[in-house]
């Protein structure tokens, strides 16, 4: 045998005698397997696909992974895919050595060029160890401090989709939560990637909630290696080093926030896959043969596998640099003409499955997100996607984007740079002119808040670092100083975010653990072990979000906006349950519920420290204990099968609870309507204000104020999430000049930044803690709302008009420009007393 024969044959003999071992149960630490598993079904065909299409890749090998990535995506998605339309588990691709991953070398034999094209220039050795060196704490971000589970994040939906299909092997379940969602269970946010996760679960016998936060850490690093490959175009070695530790550092707004540990989300996937297709269409652009451009199509469809989002990122992209460098040619030259038949070879390529994915996943009906919602009134009639969405994704680091713009559009040979200021100039259209967000609202709702996404912030800093290198090697210092001084300004915040996300992993544990589901994983292992298969749980939104992620058993609710876009009942089935666990309701509505959604068992959760910040009810400690005095009220429908540390579980006797009668208890929170009641009216159609107390009415910083609202509903209101705002406002200190009200908020907290000290502070809560339901406040009522306040350390001394709000708003709430500059904002409520803060002891 040939010693060429040798060396093609090692990595697909290799990839199948590891997947035969891992298929086999071979003992080696789960961590092991699970890299292992990903090894062999993504990335050994990925990097197969690779070499039998032979486009060059700027930098050489070592970025090349990321395409790797992005090809296995799209290999195991269409494996996946085929199993599916066959009406076969998917799952068993992972039996018998999963020899499918092994066909793309075969087919790389055979069409893999024999001579490789002319290669970019090599990376120098110092920016390879860079490279690897970010790519290397990527990884180890995500290993020391692992994907958040939160009922805040996504990440139970996601594994609990995962468990259910491993369990149906079914690659589309519509019953991955709800018994008996039927058509509404089909979810348009998950495509093939969701099941390739399930086969890596499958093939190294992990858990899905094991194998969720290992890929996190296992994808972070070749998200920096494809923001390389994407950045050599605007300089070369150092834009590639510096785009590689710009990803790392500025990824999501920085490892401050969550967004690097969530590379496992197909969301993200997504994002990066669509990263390095836009590299290899610049690699088309600049070579122009035939194998660039199936790569490129290629890379474009696995990005659409992981998530069909990407089409529309294409769209936008590709559609504003073909129209960019049309400009820059000024002539319909084969340069744009190249990037459009290049793009519509990937669309044609994706075509058939984006079909498949539109009939068996829409159209969206779920009013939680449906409704109008994270949109800013510039002025009456003028609306347009709220600028916050820049922050909440770039962080300081959007700045670089209008900054930059001039000069990435007149940059001298670098298409790179033109795509940067043409996907900026388009993002920025379409999230920012009226005429247009008008029109894309209503199509495409709340996805209009992840164009922002588009936006690479690593090439961004890229860029700036190569533009203030030439710019001091061409002796114009002051550009050099204030491309430097914009990076530092920018980036700076989010390079001390990431020294802390290492030096302080043990802290940002802490406070993930602090609202992780996994604090009673004790009661969902019980549950899973000992419940009847396929239980029906009936319990509050947070909890009921975890039951999935973690049992085979399924739910009656999700928490808020998690449910399918398709599910017309998301909000019917979250305030069932609300009004089912209710205390202090009859049992004539909880056997409604019960018998609506099918449930069999009930779990009381009261493991909360404070209620969970959801928008339409949350349950608390005192919740708890009154639910779970009403259930063992009638011990012979609700049988109590479990109870640990505040956590109790109840099986549920249908019969016996169709006998009950009564049981309503009157709410100690309510009163009737009296005639001397004097209502006074807040802004919006919320109930009206019939008193208002608080105490004590002087307090030094530290000191807690508790207070009582009464309100009244003069009709029935419609479901949704209703806050209060309580809010304390102080005049500025005598003598200081006054802004416009346009712009006070703006010069007050200029003033507190100087002063280091507050002259507003608020405190916001659901009416009663979320334990009625506005939407169930009857005209005859008067509700009391009671709440405490804690003075911040930080407010000055001086007389604060005590003002009070009510709202009702969408998950991303609607505001108005003024609400951002101008001191009277959407809580600027109603005045209803003074309360006089004295100096601290210390001050």
């Amino acid at each position: 045998m040939s010693r060429d024969l040798l060396q093609r044959l090692a990595w697909p003999l290799s990839g199948f005698v590891v997947a035969l071992a891992l298929g086999a149960g071979v003992p080696l630490p789960e961590p092991v397997r699970i890299a292992l598993a990903f090894g062999v079904l993504v990335l050994l065909p990925g990097e197969a696909w690779r070499r039998a299409i032979g486009a060059p890749t700027p930098g050489g090998g070592v970025l090349a992974a990321g395409q790797a990535l992005v090809l296995g995506v799209a290999w195991a998605g269409l494996a996946v895919l085929v199993r599916h339309l066959l009406g076969a588990p998917f799952t068993l691709l992972a039996a018998a050595g999963a020899p499918w991953a092994l066909a793309p070398w075969l087919i790389a034999w055979r069409v893999a060029p024999r001579e490789p094209a002319v290669p970019y220039p090599a990376l120098p050795r110092a920016a390879v160890l860079a490279i690897v060196l970010a790519a290397v704490f990527a990884g180890l971000h995500g290993a020391l401090l692992g994907t958040p589970v939160s009922y805040f994040t996504d990440s139970p939906d996601h594994i609990g989709t995962v468990r259910r299909m491993l369990a149906s092997g079914d690659a589309f379940p519509r019953d991955a939560f709800f018994l008996d969602a039927g058509a509404a269970g089909a979810d348009p946010r998950k495509g093939l990637w969701h099941p390739i996760v399930a086969l890596v679960c499958a093939l190294s016998h992990a858990d899905p909630l094991h194998v969720w936060r290992a890929l996190a850490a296992l994808i972070a690093p070749l998200f920096v290696l494809n923001a390389a490959a994407f950045t050599w175009w605007l300089g070369g070695p150092l834009a590639a080093a510096v785009g590689a530790w710009a990803l790392l550092l500025t990824y999501g707004g920085g490892l401050g926030m969550q967004y690097l540990r969530e590379a496992v989300f197909a969301t993200k996937l997504a994002d990066q896959c669509a990263l390095a297709a836009t590299a290899a269409m610049l690699v088309d652009l600049d070579r122009r043969t035939w194998r660039t451009r199936v790569l490129t199509a290629a890379l474009m469809l696995g990005t659409l596998a992981a998530h069909v989002f990407g089409a529309i990122q294409f769209a936008v992209v590709f559609g504003a640099f073909a129209a960019g460098v049309w400009l820059h040619d000024r002539a319909w030259s084969p340069r744009p003409q190249r990037v459009i038949l290049t793009a519509l070879l990937g669309a044609a390529v994706a075509l058939p499955y984006l079909v498949f994915r539109a009939q068996q996943a829409y159209a969206p009906s779920n009013i939680i997100h449906t409704e109008t919602q994270g949109m800013l009134e510039l002025f009456p009639g003028a609306v347009v996607v709220s600028f916050g969405v820049l922050w909440d994704w770039l962080g300081p680091a959007w700045l670089l984007f209008p900054l930059s713009w001039w000069a990435w559009w007149t940059s001298r040979g670098k298409p790179a740079a033109w795509l940067l200021a043409t996907t900026t100039l388009a993002v920025f259209v379409l999230l920012f002119v009226p005429p247009i967000v008008s029109v894309l609202e209503p199509r495409l709702g709340y996805l209009l808040m992840r164009f922002p996404w588009m936006l690479p912030s690593s090439a961004a800093v890229a860029f700036l670092v190569v533009h203030a290198r030439d710019a001091w090697r061409a002796r114009r210092r002051v550009t050099a100083a204030l491309s430097v001084l914009l990076l530092a300004v920018t980036t700076g915040p989010m390079v001390l975010d990431g020294v802390h996300a290492f030096t302080g992993a043990a802290e940002v544990r802490a406070a993930d653990a602090r609202v992780s589901v996994e604090r009673w994983r004790d009661a969902l292992d019980w549950m899973d072990a000992q419940l009847p298969a396929r239980s029906v749980v009936l319990s509050d939104p947070a909890t009921s979000y975890s039951v999935p992620m973690l049992t085979r058993h399924y739910v009656t609710a999700l928490v808020d906006q998690h449910s399918s876009p398709n599910d017309s009942l998301a909000l019917d089935r979250i305030l069932d349950a609300r009004d089912a666990l209710d205390p202090h309701a009859g049992w004539a509505r909880t056997n409604a519920v019960v018998k609506r959604w099918g449930a069999t068992v009930i779990a009381l959760n009261g493991r909360w420290e404070s209620a969970p910040g959801l928008d339409y009810w949350a349950p608390d400690a005192e919740w708890y204990e009154a639910a779970r005095a009403r259930l063992d009220g009638a011990p012979m429908a609700f049988h109590k099968v479990w109870e640990r540390d505040r956590f109790t579980v109840y099986t549920i006797d249908r019969a016996v609870l169709d006998t009950l009668r009564g049981g309503a208890v009157a709410r100690p929170f309510v009163r009737a309507l009296e005639p001397g009641d004097r209502e006074q009216r807040l802004r919006g159609p919320v109930p009206a204000l019939v008193s208002a107390r608080f105490a004590p009415m002087q307090a030094v910083p530290g000191d807690t104020i508790s207070g009582v609202f009464e309100w009244h509903a003069a009709s029935l209101l419609p479901a949704g999430a209703y806050h209060v705002a309580v809010r304390f406002d102080s005049p500025l200190p005598a003598g200081t000049p006054q802004a416009p009200a346009s712009l006070s908020k703006v010069w007050r907290k200029l003033l507190e930044r100087l002063h280091h000290q507050r002259y507003r502070f608020r405190e916001d809560h659901m009416p009663v803690d979320g334990a009625f339901g506005v939407d169930r406040w009857a005209p005859g009522d008067v509700v009391i709302d009671s709440f405490r306040i804690v003075v911040p350390a930080d407010v000055a001394a001086g007389d604060y008009t005590v003002k009070v709000a009510m709202t009702r708003q969408p998950h991303y709430p609607n505001l108005r420009l003024l609400d951002f500059t101008s001191d009277d904002d959407l809580l600027d409520g109603l005045p209803i007393g003074t309360l006089r803060v004295h100096a601290g002891r210390g001050n």
